[in-house]
């Protein structure tokens, strides 16, 4: 990053402009989700070529977060938690599953490199990249390796989930699933609608803070967002009404996304890359793999389809997988949920199964 002539907010906007761009270029070639592989594809160039305007990301990043749970909240209604209270089997389905294949995944990346077992084990967990940094430096491991790995595995399905609806047509065609056989969380039957009114607005605004607030201050993973969500969410619930979200908004959310994933290209990611690309991809390739079975697994034993089932256990990150629900169809209820699951399985209970090989 380098500093830009003009502050931040002039930072911001000229990265998110070019953003735009890459949006605009990626719809023309009809990429999925151009909004936002569009804006991470050329922000990343810029960020590994040294040339990312510097802004605060992490500020972008809340911001984004507290807007994706507000978008998300608004599928909530009564119905919805009902279907919500059956869902704790696949998530402990999921949630052993990960844990498996995380060490799965590291004992394999040690196998065929020279790194040792414990930074492989950290670089191929599926968790998030800033906390499996910390615990990295925490117990003397590689950090470097880390954030590649962490990276790495992120990015990459990052990009792969626009084209889960793809993938998930081809599943279902080659092991002869019934399109119409599984639900989302959120399919509910038509029901007469009633809307928000401009004070229902504002006691949502004021619940949204105060419920992302609490949550972020609690250091829940990604507690921004689900705080907005639920806060939101609880509100239509309580009123027994429905609140609409604009769908500019619902540009900026993942135009935003993908410039601060972008951000995480560095020169530092790139200049690594030659050196760990066979080992890393190793681990993504064998991840990949179970998580595909694991979204089978979870099909089968819940009434989710396998398109959200897919998504579920895409170890990428909870904001992008439940932003990228609505884009491709899937249930980001549910995404939400398991994510989080995931993600809090990953970092309390991972570092523990780790310790034995130190």
């Amino acid at each position: 990053m380098f500093d830009f002539p003009g502050g931040q907010v002039a930072a911001f906007s000229v990265t998110f402009a070019i953003g735009t761009v890459g949006f605009f270029i990626f719809r023309f070639l009809r990429i999925p989700s151009p909004a936002m592989l569009g804006p991470m594809t050329v922000t990343g160039a810029l960020s590994a070529a040294g040339l990312f305007p510097f802004f605060n990301t992490r500020i972008i990043e809340l911001t984004v977060s507290i807007m994706a749970g507000i978008m998300i909240g608004r599928l909530i209604d009564r119905t919805v938690v009902r279907r919500i209270l059956k869902m704790a089997k696949p998530v402990a389905i999921q949630t052993v599953g990960m844990l498996a294949l995380s060490m799965i995944c590291g004992i394999s990346m040690h196998l065929v490199s020279e790194i040792d077992l414990k930074t492989t084990l950290i670089s191929s967990s599926a968790g998030g990249v800033t906390e499996m940094i910390i615990f990295g430096m925490a117990i003397d491991a590689d950090i470097s390796v880390v954030a590649f790995g962490q990276v790495f595995r992120l990015v990459f399905f990052l990009a792969l989930m626009p084209y889960l609806g793809v993938v998930h047509k081809k599943i279902t065609s080659a092991l002869h699933i019934q399109p119409g056989k599984n639900t989302r969380v959120t399919d509910v039957p038509d029901e007469p609608t009633e809307f928000f009114s401009r004070s229902d607005y504002l006691v949502m605004g004021l619940m949204v803070l105060a419920g992302s607030s609490l949550v972020y201050w609690l250091n829940i993973p990604a507690g921004a967002m689900l705080g907005a969500m639920f806060a939101s969410g609880g509100t239509s619930l309580y009123l027994n009404k429905h609140y609409n979200f604009d769908e500019r908004l619902r540009f900026i959310v993942f135009v935003c996304i993908g410039l601060v994933t972008g951000a995480r290209i560095t020169p530092q990611f790139v200049a690594q890359f030659g050196a760990l690309i066979l080992p890393v991809a190793l681990m993504t390739l064998i991840m990949l793999i179970g998580c595909f079975l694991l979204a089978i697994i979870l099909s089968k034993t819940s009434e989710l389809s396998l398109l959200t089932c897919l998504l579920c256990v895409t170890p990428a990150g909870i904001t992008q997988a439940a932003v990228i629900a609505e884009e491709i169809g899937a249930d980001p209820i549910a995404a939400s949920i398991f994510q989080t699951a995931r993600f809090l399985s990953i970092v309390t209970v991972f570092p523990w199964l780790v310790l034995p090989f130190i």
